[in-house]
């Protein structure tokens, strides 16, 4: 990843450089449930920061850019962190969604549960 100036490039795009202000790290081996889904999805989560996550986004119509989401990340021995957040991108199988403030203990918490792949 590109980090200088805070520029980082996502998901290996050529020209598609954005600016974040939370790094994020590659996730394995974690879950989330959209409870907006009308089949409450379960979706694998790509990537993680405090201020967004990157998801595997299998479906079209669902759910759309705008949306405001709650994700129910499913964490080893049956436990699981709710965080509320909106959908703001949706493009080549993934969505990015973008954290509601105020939740930076959950999230801090959520970030120390996920395994990095970093």
């Amino acid at each position: 990843m590109l980090a200088r100036a805070g520029v980082r490039r996502h998901h290996g795009l050529m020209g598609a450089v954005e600016k974040r202000r939370h790094a994020r790290r590659r996730i394995t081996g974690l879950a989330a449930q959209v409870e907006q889904h009308p089949a409450g999805l379960v979706t694998g989560v790509v990537d993680l920061s405090e201020g967004g996550a990157c998801l595997e986004w299998p479906m079209s119509d669902a759910v759309r850019v705008g949306t405001p989401v709650r994700l129910r990340f499913l964490l080893a021995g049956g436990q699981s962190i709710e965080v509320d957040g909106r959908v703001v991108r949706i493009r080549a199988g993934h969505a990015g969604i973008e954290f509601l403030a105020a939740q930076q203990d959950v999230l801090r918490q959520l970030l120390a549960e996920a395994r990095s792949d970093d």
